[in-house]
Parts: structure tokens; C-alpha cells; sequence
């Protein structure tokens, strides 16, 4: 019992610095992983009466790199076809052709460049990406009499819609908690749909309430002046990049990562006949590089997860943390409900219910004791994300986008929160009543 007290301490300090930006979450995993080994007795070095190593070194560091090893590639994949789509302009256009539909209606404009950024971020990611769409989807929506906070919210929102149901995001999910990729995805677009019609509902209220605003300016850069150019029959089927994974993964069951890879060939297709081969293939050449750049920190994140993952679930870890956490646990329907919707806001700040912080080990020490079925474990953790990627200061994408509409992060997060809390127990509702 006093080792387990003892890790949850260690715990709560690495969350505090993590909290207070003294040490950020990638390299806190990693001490967290060793740290939990330490305190819960597990040896350095050492192996079994078989032969099998069962020290931390190998057992938890070593294998734990390795453990996401299958998401970490796929999520390398969709950055190339991110960076492709960014490189050839096809992300860009989209979301131009979308403003050109809405004209100088506010709340159309608003609303079309929502459901456009929306469908990129399910398929890119990362701070770069947020970055290209914000540059130009922000200076539109002022362009248009969007305020700065709404401005903030669109992107937000659409970050938080896409990425639940982005392939590579599932993938990882589903790698951290062992369920099906059909059952995570199925619950993390009920989130998204959930998402998507609070997005909506918020914008519509937004507009009336606001009006049209024109009190801040944001950078806008200049387009750059190449050979790829989204235009005629060719660029329309150019633009429909993005669902070509999802088509195939979802309606055809294709592999994740030749599903990308067959939509970097169809984005090639459609836009480089005036590029020529030699060009295609030197921009293929680049934005695989710029892909792996982009998709280091979450390759990363899911490496010092995987070390976390394979930490708590030690033997002399799980007895030390099992009495404390089966009094913690929810055993049944109601306290299921409770658990998830009530403490959903520790998902911020990389908090027990945040799987890309300390939720990870959490959900494994639940699943691990076989207290509730792991799909509904999978809900609950699914389920609460929603608030973490729509509110959570600590994600790099809410810090950029409020700096950059020149909002205050904190301030964001405590005004968002009402509108993605119904979500949330949206979706813990679904997952109780599948699962449970």
C-alpha cells in the first residue's frame, strides 16, 4: 500500500511540473516510466527462471519503445500525405473554394470553413498543419467580420472534430487500450458527430449574438507562386484527397498505411501534369522528410507512452497500485457515468484522464484488473478526449491559435467547456450502454 501511495505522489509532482511547464509531457513520460519501476521495486537489470529479461532496462525502456511501434508508423504515413497535400496547395484551395461559397456572409463563410477544416484534420495533424490551415482560415473569417474568439473557436472545434475520427489518432488509441480499431472508431465519431453539432450550434448563437466584428487584424502571407494549380475537373478530384483513406479504410477495410499511400499516388495524379515527373518526385522526396519532421513529437509522445503502458503493468507495480485503484474504479453503470462525465475535466492539463498524459498508465491499471470490459474503458477514456482536444491549454495547437487571434489560452478553455461537455457524456452515455 505505501509503495502505491508512493507512485501516485510521483505522480501528482510530475503532473505539477508538467502543469507549470517546467518539464514537458514527452520527456515527463519517460520519467515517470523509470520513476514508477523505481519506486515499485522492479529491478534494473535482471531475468526470469526462463531466461526472459524482466528488468526495467529491457522490459519497460527497451520494449516500451517499441510497444506503439504499429501507430507510430501509420501516423508517419499521414504526416507525408499531410505535407503532400500542403505542398501541392490542395489544402489551401479547399478552403478558399470554401470561403468563395460563402461570400460576405458571416455566418456562412463561418460554417463552410468549419466543415472544410473539419475534413482536413482528419486526415493531417500536428502543429504544422494547424499552423498552415490557421494562416489562412483565420484571416478569411476576419476578413468576414468573424470575432477573434469565434476565430479561435472554428479552428478549435474543427481540430477537435477531425482529429476524432482521424485514422492515425484511432489507430494510436486503439493501440494504447488493445481494442478493435472498429469499435474505437465507431465511439470517437459518435464523439465527433457530437462535436460537430455543438460546433454548429455554437457558431450559429455566436454570430447572432456577435455580429459582424472587424476590431483585430491577424498576418496573412502571401501565396506562394508555383506550378500547382487546383483547377477544372482535375482539381475537383484533387480536393477529395482527404476522404480517399477514409473511403478505403472505412468502406473497404484497406490497410491504414497503403490506404495513405494510395492516396499520396491520386494527389500526384491530380496535380502533376504541369509539375512534370522530375518535380513530383523531388516534392515527394521533401514532404517525406517534412512528414517524419512533423510527426516526430507525437512518434515521441507514443514512445514515452509505451514505456509508461509497460511500467504499470509490472507485477510489483500493479499489486502495489490495485487496492488503491479498485476503490478509485468504477465497478457498475452509475458509477461508470459518474467517473467519466463529473471528472471528465482531468483530462486537462495531461491529468489521470488525458491518455496522451498520465491516463495511459490509468487506463492500463483498469483494464489490467478486469473490473470493467475494456471497450468501455476504451468509451470512457474516448470519450473525454473531446475535451481535451477542443480545451486543453496545455495543447500545442490552443496555444498557437489563441496567440495568434491574440485570445488568452486559459480564458478560451473556461468559455468552451460548457459546449463540449454535453459531448462528453454523450458520449459516455453510448459507450455505458454498448459496453457495459
Amino acid at each position: 500500500m505505501l509503495q502505491g501511495i508512493l507512485i501516485l505522489l510521483f505522480m501528482l509532482v510530475i503532473m505539477g511540473l508538467m502543469v507549470t511547464r517546467k518539464i514537458p509531457t514527452v520527456l515527463a513520460l519517460f520519467v515517470l516510466a523509470v520513476g514508477i519501476c523505481l519506486i515499485g521495486g522492479v529491478p534494473a537489470v535482471a531475468t526470469d527462471a526462463d531466461g526472459n529479461a524482466i528488468g526495467f532496462l529491457q522490459a519497460v525502456i527497451q520494449a516500451g519503445a517499441l510497444r506503439l511501434g504499429d501507430p507510430i508508423m501509420v501516423a508517419i504515413f499521414a504526416g507525408w500525405l499531410g505535407m503532400v497535400m500542403e505542398k501541392t496547395r490542395i489544402s489551401e484551395t479547399m478552403i478558399k473554394k470554401g470561403a468563395e461559397l460563402g461570400g460576405d456572409k458571416t455566418l456562412i463563410v463561418t460554417l463552410v470553413l468549419f466543415i472544410i477544416a473539419s475534413i482536413l484534420f482528419s486526415v493531417v495533424n500536428g502543429l504544422g498543419t494547424v499552423i498552415m490551415v490557421g494562416t489562412i482560415v483565420i484571416p478569411i473569417l476576419v476578413s468576414v467580420g468573424v470575432d477573434k474568439f469565434t476565430a479561435s473557436a472554428v479552428m478549435l472545434f474543427s481540430y477537435c472534430v477531425g482529429n476524432n475520427v482521424n485514422l492515425s489518432n484511432v489507430n494510436a488509441i486503439g493501440a494504447i487500450l488493445e481494442t478493435s480499431f472498429d469499435d474505437t472508431f465507431l465511439i470517437q465519431a459518435i464523439c465527433a458527430a457530437g462535436a460537430f453539432v455543438s460546433g454548429i450550434i455554437f457558431f450559429v448563437v455566436r454570430c447572432k449574438k456577435v455580429g459582424r466584428k472587424f476590431a483585430f487584424s491577424a498576418p496573412v502571407g502571401e501565396a506562394e507562386d508555383d506550378v500547382y494549380q487546383i483547377k477544372g475537373i482535375m482539381g475537383g478530384l484533387a480536393m477529395i484527397t482527404p476522404l480517399i483513406p477514409l473511403i478505403l479504410v472505412i468502406g473497404f477495410k484497406f490497410p491504414l498505411i497503403i490506404s495513405f499511400m494510395i492516396a499520396i499516388v491520386w494527389a500526384c495524379v491530380f496535380t502533376s501534369l504541369k509539375a512534370g515527373w522530375s518535380r513530383t518526385m523531388n516534392m515527394l522526396t521533401k514532404t517525406l522528410f517534412d512528414g517524419f519532421s512533423a510527426t516526430a513529437p507525437s512518434a515521441m509522445l507514443m514512445i514515452g507512452i509505451g514505456m509508461l503502458l509497460l511500467a504499470i503493468n509490472q507485477p510489483s507495480v500493479k499489486t502495489s497500485l490495485e487496492p488503491i485503484m479498485r476503490v478509485v474504479t468504477p465497478n457498475g453503470l452509475v458509477s461508470f457515468l459518474l467517473f467519466f462525465i463529473v471528472l471528465a475535466p482531468l483530462c486537462l492539463y495531461r491529468g489521470p484522464l488525458n491518455l496522451w498524459g498520465l491516463g495511459a498508465g490509468i487506463a492500463a491499471l483498469m483494464v489490467g484488473m478486469n473490473i470493467l470490459p475494456v471497450n468501455a474503458v476504451m468509451g470512457g477514456f474516448a470519450s473525454v478526449s473531446v475535451m481535451q482536444l477542443l480545451c486543453c491549454p496545455t495543447n500545442t495547437h490552443n496555444v498557437w491559435v489563441t496567440s495568434y487571434t491574440g485570445e488568452e489560452v486559459t480564458s478560451v478553455t473556461k468559455r468552451l467547456l460548457p459546449w463540449i461537455w454535453p459531448v462528453v457524456i454523450v458520449g459516455v452515455v453510448v459507450s455505458a450502454v454498448m459496453w457495459l
